[in-house]
């Protein structure tokens, strides 16, 4: 027989559930989508109907356009054999030399070689996996959301080769992600991409499909991709000649890239979206060379450089370019405290960036050695692929 308070429940129950009954959706869309991403899963779960609202592209859409004007800091990093993904907001006080930052943990993954990868991709990243199928190693693309924690394994990739290179990006037209895989060989001291395969994600069937290049080259190992309006960018190599190739994402096209005439770039740091702008980051010594590329069918290029006196710039692990047009880094592997740099290219001023909170959270006191680490913008997507 229920009590007292049983009926109370039962009562307050169904009034908050004939309370949201009477909301429009639209407003809920406009409340929920300031929330937190991890209290939109909470959300989730109060009834069938938030669940299906909350999973439309009205909402998701909403979410993100309002997650881009908050942007963060992605640490994607292995350790003990697991992935692990945190996050901090990223500090907007340009006039502060230091700024303390707490990160957020989102996810471990089990597994993994090693991301192909880092880059975050309006939100979702993309390693690869080596389980053990049938007595076979075999490589499985892993797609991560780290602040929904999902990730959806792909098909595995059927290639006569077993050197792979990955990378996804998003079409901002058809609102698809896909993934690009090349398998490179070495014949006779001859590296070359051989083989081509697309996947698109959300639509029917998971399943790669095979496309070709009209021209020999292949992608540099350890080098992310940059994808801007639907073109993808990546560093790549011709016959030991360094250079840039693209990819559009609707045409299926590979495009080669003329370097900047007279730069005779032997080597590229990083490939950055320099304000919308394709942006190539060159690492001497104690200063950075930045080559934008200010029109893609002229091929302009203008030069700009950076010097940070106190910065060894032949250490650098990570670079990318904020959204008001500064340009990030991070030196060598993990080590606390942790520091991000941030340079300023009007006002030519280093701050630095302290990320705290992965010892305590993450790590716990375990003296872990992290070989892999990517630190990257991010912004955070509650889409569900």
């Amino acid at each position: 027989m229920d009590g007292p308070g049983n009926s109370h429940l039962k009562i307050v129950r169904l009034n908050t559930q004939l309370s949201i009954m009477t909301i429009p959706d639209e407003l809920i869309i406009e409340i929920l989508s300031r929330l937190p991403a991890k209290s939109i899963t909470i959300c989730r779960s109060v009834s069938k109907e938030w669940e299906s609202l909350l999973r439309t592209p009205a909402f998701t859409d909403s979410f993100l356009a309002i997650s881009s004007a908050q942007p963060r800091i992605l640490l994607t990093f292995k350790c003990s054999g697991k992935w692990h993904y945190c996050s901090t907001l990223q500090p907007q006080h340009l006039d502060k030399e230091l700024s303390v930052v707490e990160a957020d943990y989102h996810m471990r993954l089990i597994g993994g070689s090693g991301p192909e990868s880092c880059l975050s991709v309006q939100g979702f990243t993309c390693l690869i996996d080596r389980p053990v199928l049938m007595g076979k190693n075999e490589r499985v693309p892993v797609i991560c959301n780290p602040c929904t924690g999902q990730h959806l394994t792909l098909p595995k990739v059927k290639a006569i080769n077993s050197d792979l290179r990955t990378f996804l990006w998003y079409d901002p037209i058809n609102k698809q992600f896909k993934v690009l895989c090349m398998t490179v060989t070495n014949y006779r001291k001859q590296v070359n991409s051989k083989e081509h395969q697309v996947l698109t994600i959300g639509k029917g069937r998971l399943c790669w499909r095979k496309i070709k290049c009209l021209f020999l080259h292949y992608p540099v190992r350890n080098r992310d991709g940059i994808c801007i309006n639907g073109i993808l960018y990546y560093v790549a190599r011709s016959d030991k000649t360094c250079l840039i190739a693209s990819f559009d994402i609707r045409s299926e096209e590979f495009r080669l890239i003329n370097m900047p005439e007279g730069s005779k770039l032997t080597y590229i740091s990083a490939l950055v979206n320099f304000k919308g702008k394709l942006c190539v980051v060159v690492y001497s010594g104690s200063h950075g060379e930045l080559w934008v590329l200010d029109d893609i069918h002229k091929e302009k290029w203008s030069k700009h450089i950076f010097v940070s006196p106190n910065t060894d710039f032949e250490g650098v692990k990570s670079t990318w370019a904020t959204d008001t047009g500064e340009i990030a880094w991070v030196i060598s592997s993990w080590k606390n405290p942790f520091y991000i740099f941030i340079y300023n290219l009007d006002s030519k001023h280093v701050r630095r960036v302290e990320i705290n909170g992965i010892e305590d959270n993450v790590l716990k006191g375990i003296d872990c050695y992290i070989p892999h680490l990517s630190v990257t913008n991010y912004v955070e997507n509650v889409m569900i692929l």
